[in-house]
């Protein structure tokens, strides 16, 4: 399987500018901490320092702050390097998932399967980001690929990967596991099947030894009541459990995924019970492992149903439409409008934009991209009123030192709001934490709009408070 194929080589080519125009963007929403924080105390502190500082370390192995520490020593610590350093793993998802659809399907029709990659709103959000959940992804489909295919290097270093990255990875891990195990080997002996799942141990086995040893030196796994993220781990009561499966079912619909998964139903009621599609249920199998895995996590916990975490699942589900769109006997024509109906109902995804009362997934959508010039336009604004950045107020993810937005030693940066205080606040509408109160106090005489930018989707508003 050549990796410079030349239908392969203008996605590669777009994913390569991608990065190239985004190398100055900042760290943004969990890469702050993800990678501008962990990098920095791997990099300071020594790279093989894998127990973090208790306020940053969020209990997944740190290597991606490590892959990008590395990679500061050797060059220097910059966004260009972090950014550039996620091409590789961009390009890789790209290889893979066109492997992934010819191997359910012939290669001229996996060539619409691609675009559907970059139209996806939440892949392409975290595709602009330096995102652990591009590694994530990356080591998802070696593994998948390595499993269909009877690859033991890719199920190797793709299980390893998927351990190593973060708690998450473990849970899709689990589920590969599974569905090699249960689906892809069933008409196997049992003891064939234990023998070949010992390709999975030296990805077990890493995770295990990371797990003690992390809890050796903390006493705890996943949080710990003292973090900045503890809230979002409080389990919900019955109709917190009730509000989160219709989180849920809005984030799997969200963004434009609503075309796709309405024609994916009709394609399901009118074709499905007159045909049969071998590899359907196979895909449908990864699907629903992946869901029964991931889900009841993230449903019993206050803050986890976050578009990214369900990322996983969304690929499967547009490969499942994808491979079911292209094999049931339809007019082509007919085919083709439905492929283009998704593809543009995805696409605009990106200009979905919710009343500020409703809190938006910023970072699962290239919407956000204003934002980082309008930042610095901001920045720059009060640098030439002489306001001090620490004197202004702010919400995530703009709180902080600029040393973690942006690889310096430049000590300055926001600080958390405070309404009843501050005589400055910085605010913007990709903000989350801003309650409804407090944004009536803020449209009220009570301040007054210094400045403000603007560029659809994204606006920035200076606040000072009218005295």
């Amino acid at each position: 399987m050549p990796f410079f194929q030349k239908n392969l080589l203008p996605y590669y080519i777009v994913l390569g500018l991608i990065c190239i125009l985004c190398r100055n963007h900042i760290f943004f929403w969990d890469t702050y901490q993800l990678c501008g924080k962990q990098a920095w105390a791997l990099y300071e502190n020594g790279i093989f320092h894998w127990v973090l500082p208790p306020d940053i370390d969020s209990g997944h192995p740190p290597l991606f702050g490590f892959y990008h520490a590395v990679l500061w020593k050797l060059f220097q610590p910059s966004l260009v390097v972090s950014h550039l350093a996620m091409f590789p793993f961009l390009c890789g998802i790209i290889y893979l998932f066109f492997h992934l659809g010819s191997h359910y399907l012939d290669e001229a029709k996996t060539l619409f399967l691609l675009p559907l990659l970059l139209v996806d709103p939440v892949f392409m959000g975290q595709a602009v980001l330096v995102s652990p959940d591009i590694v994530l992804i990356c080591c998802m489909l070696m593994c998948w690929l390595g499993i269909v295919q009877q690859s033991n290097n890719y199920i190797v270093f793709g299980a390893i990967g998927l351990g190593m990255i973060s708690m998450r990875g473990m849970m899709v891990l689990a589920a590969l596991m599974l569905f090699d195990f249960i689906v892809l080997q069933n008409n196997k002996a049992w003891k064939v099947r234990l023998v070949n799942m010992t390709r999975y141990i030296p990805a077990v086995g890493l995770v295990i030894v990371f797990l003690i040893f992390h809890h050796l030196k903390t006493g705890w796994l996943g949080y710990h009541k003292n973090s900045s993220w503890a809230e979002s781990f409080e389990y919900v009561d019955f109709m917190g459990g009730l509000r989160n499966i219709a989180v849920y079912i809005w984030r799997t619909i969200d963004f434009g995924r609503l075309f796709l998964v309405i024609s994916l139903m009709c394609l399901a009621y009118k074709w499905w019970p007159r045909q049969k599609l071998k590899k359907s249920k196979e895909i449908i199998s990864l699907l629903v492992l992946l869901i029964l895995i991931i889900s009841p996590i993230l449903l019993v916990h206050k803050g986890l149903v976050l578009h990214r975490y369900l990322l996983p699942i969304f690929l499967v589900l547009s490969l499942l439409f994808w491979y079911n769109l292209f094999s049931v006997e339809l007019d082509n024509k007919l085919r083709k409008r439905i492929w283009g109906l998704v593809m543009i109902g995805m696409i605009s995804g990106n200009l979905w934009v919710y009343p500020k009362q409703i809190s938006q997934g910023w970072d699962a959508t290239l919407g956000h991209l204003p934002y980082y010039s309008l930042r610095d336009q901001m920045i720059n604004y009060l640098d030439r009123q002489h306001i001090s950045l620490s004197k202004v107020g702010t919400a995530f993810p703009n709180i902080g030192p600029l040393k973690y937005y942006n690889p310096s030693n430049n000590q300055d940066g926001f600080k958390n709001y405070n309404l009843d205080q501050d005589n400055y606040i910085f605010y913007s509408n990709i903000f989350n934490d801003f309650s409804d109160k407090e944004l009536n106090r803020l449209a009220s005489f009570e301040w007054i709009v210094e400045k403000r930018f603007y560029f659809y989707p994204v606006e920035i508003i200076l606040y000072k408070k009218n005295k």
